[in-house]
């Protein structure tokens, strides 16, 4: 009966990576906002340990998102589930992102790749198949955004000092420090330290 299942979860994983796929190569097609986020050439791979594949490939030139009929041999970005189950409750998930990053914590699920990269993929599947609050909150903050009051009391036990747009030169230990962030360093498309 086990055997069964994980059959089952397969071809429902293959199922929904297909789905996705389509819909997104759809709204390639037809949705501007869609197409204004495919600004380079991209292989992006979900598969599971146990068989469900999808490759999604995005072409810059034509803006395009299409789904190969051949699996190419190394993508540039893949999200590896060790289960079609864990695959399954990840991407139906409201809370996709926060699953993902608990499965890959504290389970088997890894990404090869730019993790950067993934997260925008994941944006460009909530845009046709909007699970979970992919919107902006719809009423502005409840204290309006104000000026420092520099003739209040307490005003001269503020420190402010001026905005710095990077980090000073002559500030080796901030330059170290700023190396170990692997934020900065996933955003600038650096390979990042396996485990």
């Amino acid at each position: 009966m086990s055997a069964l299942r994980a059959r089952i979860e397969v071809a429902a994983l293959q199922a929904l990576l297909t789905g996705l796929g389509v819909l997104m190569a759809l709204a390639s097609r037809r949705s501007d906002r869609f197409r204004r986020q495919v600004t380079r050439n991209l292989l992006i791979e979900i598969r599971s340990a146990d068989g469900a594949r999808q490759q999604y490939r995005l072409h810059m030139a034509t803006r395009r998102l299409t789904l190969p009929r051949r699996p190419a041999a190394r993508a540039d970005c893949t999200l590896l589930f060790p289960t079609a189950r864990v695959g399954l409750r990840t991407l139906v998930s409201r809370r996709a992102v926060g699953r993902l990053v608990q499965d890959m914590n504290f389970g088997e699920t890894r990404i090869d790749g730019n993790p950067a990269l993934m997260l925008w993929f994941h944006g460009l599947t909530r845009i046709v198949a909007p699970i979970g609050s992919t919107l902006r909150p719809r009423r502005p903050a409840p204290v309006p955004i104000r000026t420092p009051e520099r003739d209040a009391t307490y005003a001269s036990r503020i420190i402010r000092e001026p905005a710095v747009r990077e980090l000073s030169r002559d500030w080796p230990e901030a330059w170290v420090a700023r190396e170990k962030l692997l934020q900065i360093r996933a955003a600038a498309g650096e390979r990042l330290p396996s485990g």
